[in-house]
């Protein structure tokens, strides 16, 4: 079982404007957006985060300009080093219905280990993104951002633990360009560290998300060997999966490059696997996305028919074990149930895969319905992501895209038992919600 121990970070000055020092993680830092921090402050971690501008590939010079940098803000002063600590991370956020949540986790070490009872992966990964990750660490021997974990914690004594922490103010707070504001605390005392290490002890871990940084440090301690030094660990913050702050929003999809004849031939192909239930009127007479299709409420009439918002309403009021639904071609709205006994979306997977709304949707109407197969996605160009429902629709009303499908959430517990499985989710099935910052505290191998 592997271990999750404290560990000296590393983190900016108190004189330094953290709100202006923090980024996102890497992988959505797109466009110019890297220029735009380093723009706000010289001082922003993405200047040691990301080696190249989005889309570019970073050469051997770049990276070492990353190490040379950070050696610079060390030994400057601009980052110091702290005493062996575990942290406690909170995000304070939003949600789309402007409800406001709070998610705590407790970040340390992560003993390395392959895949299997102890740590599980959840997703798929790709090459290129470890390749960046794995240059960059070479050049850091530093953990830059924390991989997200959960444990089951089924007795609440982790999520207790936190809370009880908390009751004093943090030791650095920062507000990203959302909003979401960043709170840490450093957690140093004897009695609430050898706390936590016990709390760890037999806890398995579930990868939420930073799949492709932990098989990069998989990677690296392989290179180097090195079973007592920092590489045999990885930065990780974990979250209890009892905590009241998890959210786990749906990827919506939409297809493109479909053409007419086959959207036109869709529900009859669709009326094999689903009840099919249009929803009554004409909710887009007079084109209520013309000109701006935010200005007023190009939603109003009918309250279930072109309303992705009540559209996911109804699909959420459905019973989680009924796999649905929501469609939406140009001009109107439906909402699909599985019908009882119909074909399975992949045999070859396990029955908690195959009972995933999302694996419906790819194996039952992208591919059988579409075909839109698991090449066509992985080439690109077919499918569109988007965490905005509303998005969705607006892609298929403007002609950007053919067919939307609105999915709901999926439940902790069903990623948990697909992991269990053996098998992974499809791509881009979870999105938890928000994203851990980068900057608020760094992890360096020496």
């Amino acid at each position: 079982m592997a271990q999750f121990l404290p560990f000296r970070g590393l983190r900016y000055n108190a004189q330094i404007d953290l709100s202006s020092a923090i980024c996102p993680p890497y992988d959505v830092i797109k466009g110019g957006a890297r220029d735009e921090l380093i723009a706000r402050s010289p001082q922003n971690i993405v200047a040691i985060e990301l080696a190249a501008r989005y889309g570019e590939q970073a050469t051997p010079e770049q990276y070492q300009k990353c190490a040379e940098l950070l050696r610079e803000w060390t030994q400057n002063g601009t980052l110091a080093r702290d005493d062996s600590a575990y942290y406690i991370y909170e995000q304070e956020f939003a949600l789309p219905s402007g409800e406001i949540r709070k998610r705590r986790g407790i970040m340390g070490a992560l003993t390395l280990e392959e895949f299997g009872t102890g740590v599980q992966p959840h997703e798929h990964t790709m090459s290129g993104p470890k390749a960046d990750r794995l240059n960059l660490l070479r050049a850091l021997r530093t953990n830059t951002s924390p991989i997200f974990g959960l444990v089951a914690d089924d007795d609440g004594w982790i999520d207790g633990l936190i809370k009880n922490v908390i009751v004093t103010g943090p030791k650095a707070q920062a507000t990203d360009a959302e909003g979401i504001i960043h709170r840490l605390w450093v957690l140093c005392d004897d009695e609430t560290v050898n706390g936590f290490e016990a709390a760890f002890e037999n806890e398995s871990i579930l990868i939420a998300d930073g799949h492709h940084r932990y098989e990069t440090a998989l990677n690296y301690f392989r290179e180097t060997g090195d079973d007592n030094g920092g590489d045999s660990a990885v930065m990780m913050l974990c979250v209890s999966m009892q905590d009241e702050g998890l959210v786990v929003l749906p990827t919506h999809r939409v297809a493109k490059n479909v053409s007419d004849a086959e959207i036109a031939a869709l529900p009859a192909k669709l009326a094999e696997f689903f009840e099919i239930d249009p929803f009554a009127g004409d909710p887009f007479a007079g084109d209520p996305f013309a000109g701006d299709p935010f200005a007023g409420d190009p939603f109003a009439g009918d309250p279930f028919a072109g309303d992705p918002n009540a559209l996911l309403e109804k699909l959420n009021g459905i019973d989680a074990a009924q796999n649905a639904l929501g469609m939406h071609l140009r001009g109107q709205s439906y909402l699909l149930t599985r019908k009882a006994n119909s074909a399975q979306p992949d045999a070859s997977k396990s029955a908690a895969y195959n009972a995933l709304d999302v694996a419906v949707l790819g194996g039952l109407i992208l591919e059988k319905c579409l075909g839109i197969d698991a090449a066509k996605v992985a080439a690109g160009g077919h499918i569109a992501y988007t965490i905005d429902a509303l998005e969705a629709v607006r892609q298929v009303e403007t002609g950007e895209g053919a067919a939307a499908f609105l999915l709901r959430e999926t439940p902790v517990t069903q990623v948990q038992k697909v992991a269990d499985a053996g098998d992974k989710m499809p791509q881009k099935s979870t999105y938890f919600y928000p994203k851990l910052a980068t900057g608020m505290v760094l992890r360096p191998l020496d």
